[in-house]
């Protein structure tokens, strides 16, 4: 099972979209932890991916479980037989050897038999060899086939959705990721507000040591200090909170205590023409694939129940052995053919499944229409999301760009006393919360993509998961 487990890791690991240079494994207080490099440590260490694609295991034996028995069936029984009254008594037993042919739904049996009667001049063998063949419903194997098509159609169903929740999981991951350098971007704008805001305190306190500001001046600032040193705070515990998501992802042991590493936005290429992109998608994506099945499946389950409206006919011949003793003596010999026709009258219930077969079949070509649809629009709408995020975070910049030349002006009127304290403490905020906004944009942006990627099914390739192996 671990051979198991460590194999599929490594193969579907880097099947996402990154190839961000990779760091050590072991990672001590404070040591660089790349995106690529946090989502191979969660594959190798993260028991959920296990409890994800141990799912793949039982997959192996759906076909064995659904399908008739073929086993060869040996049936043994032995009886004594005493009459009362009478002191003799005798013997009975018989072998029998039964083999199901699932493929054309022959049934060959054999038997043997030896009865001992009450005196010695009684006893009596038989031989039998027959061949049953169901030429209606079931006819030469059609319903196994069919059941056989149906459990393949699950298999690679199930197969589908262990890999989407593998890149559900996968996904969230990264998403997590995003979170834990998102509030590490943040925490270090609000240190450096507050650093900021405490050398403006001592330069403000110098400022009304030489009766240039006045104490309300002092007090401002020092609101100003505390609020951002409470921010910063809280920030702070916000930083640990992911930080600590973050190592039990990677089941982080000993000293590890790492620090986030900017995500390489070149990986996020412009989506150029998202026609074609949706065509591909509809046409060879996961989902489409998955769609396809169901639709699929709901037809050979129409088939299943139109087989079972057919009487049950069945074809049988054979050769019979009747002899005196064990060893035939005396044998009559004789071969047989025979039909046999069970049909029950009118037979309502397989009519009603097989009515209600048909009604599911709608349903379910109803129902993928109209996922295909909304999926369809979902991704024109996360697109157009996407496009406008990279619109906003250029404005983010450039705000950002402004008010850092308002914030200098205004420090340079404030200290030739051409403007009020307030004017200068508005545009410092102003500019410290443009600085969330272009954190909180970007991170939003590789978010949405990584969305893109789920949706589209890329992040993670399902053909490239191992094959599972056997238990050992």
């Amino acid at each position: 099972m671990q051979q198991f487990i460590r194999r599929t890791t490594a193969a579907v690991t880097f099947l996402f979209m990154f190839s961000i240079p990779m760091e050590p494994t072991a990672f001590a207080g404070g040591k660089i932890l790349p995106l690529d490099a946090f989502v191979r440590l969660a594959a190798e260490r993260n028991t959920v991916f296990e409890e994800i694609l141990i799912d793949k295991l039982p997959l192996q034996y759906t076909r064995t479980l659904t399908l008739p028995a073929d086993d060869l069936i040996l049936s043994v029984k032995g009886k004594y037989l005493l009459m009362l009254g009478d002191p003799d008594g005798g013997t009975q037993y018989s072998f029998a050897l039964d083999k199901l042919f699932p493929a054309s739904g022959t049934r060959l049996s054999t038997s043997y038999a030896v009865d001992y009667g009450l005196g010695s001049g009684e006893n009596e063998s038989e031989f039998s060899i027959a061949i049953v063949q169901p030429i209606a419903e079931n006819a030469f194997g059609k319903a196994n086939r069919l059941l056989e098509k149906l459990s393949g159609i699950e298999n690679d169903i199930a197969n589908y959705q262990i890999a989407e929740a593998y890149e559900d999981y996968l996904a969230s991951l990264i998403g997590l990721y995003y979170d834990w350098y998102a509030a590490s971007e943040n925490l270090t704008t609000a240190s450096n507000a507050y650093e900021d805001a405490k050398k403006q305190l001592e330069n403000i306190r110098e400022r009304k040591k030489n009766n240039i500001a006045l104490p309300i001046d002092v007090n401002k600032i020092m609101v100003q200090t505390v609020s951002r040193k409470e921010r910063m705070i809280a920030l702070k515990n916000d930083y640990l909170v992911q930080t600590n998501l973050i190592m039990e992802a990677i089941r982080a042991v000993g000293t590890e205590r790492p620090v986030p590493a900017k995500p390489d936005e070149e990986h996020y290429n412009r989506i150029y023409d998202i026609e074609t992109e949706i065509l591909t998608f509809q046409e060879s994506s996961r989902t489409a694939s998955i769609l396809n099945l169901l639709e699929e499946k709901a037809g050979t389950e129409v088939a299943q129940a139109a087989d079972r409206l057919l009487p049950s006919i069945n074809l049988s011949a054979g050769y019979d052995l009747v002899g005196d003793d064990r060893f035939f003596t005396d044998p009559d010999h004789a071969l047989f053919t025979g039909v046999t026709l069970q049909w029950p009258l009118p037979d309502k219930q397989e009519h009603a499944r097989h009515d209600i077969s048909l009604i599911n079949q709608r349903r379910t070509a109803l129902s993928t229409g109209n996922t295909r649809l909304s999926l369809e629009t979902s991704l024109k709408n996360l697109y157009r999301t996407i496009e406008s995020q990279r619109s906003l975070i250029l404005l983010a910049k450039e705000k950002i760009t402004i008010s850092r030349a308002v914030v200098r002006d205004e420090k340079k009127n404030y200290s030739l006393g051409k403007t009020d304290l307030n004017d200068l403490i508005d545009e410092v905020n102003r500019l410290e919360e443009h600085r969330f906004t272009l954190i909180n944009r970007e991170i939003e942006l590789q978010k949405l993509i990584v969305e893109w990627k789920r949706l589209t099914d890329v992040l993670v390739k399902e053909k490239e998961l191992p094959e599972s192996t056997p238990l050992q």
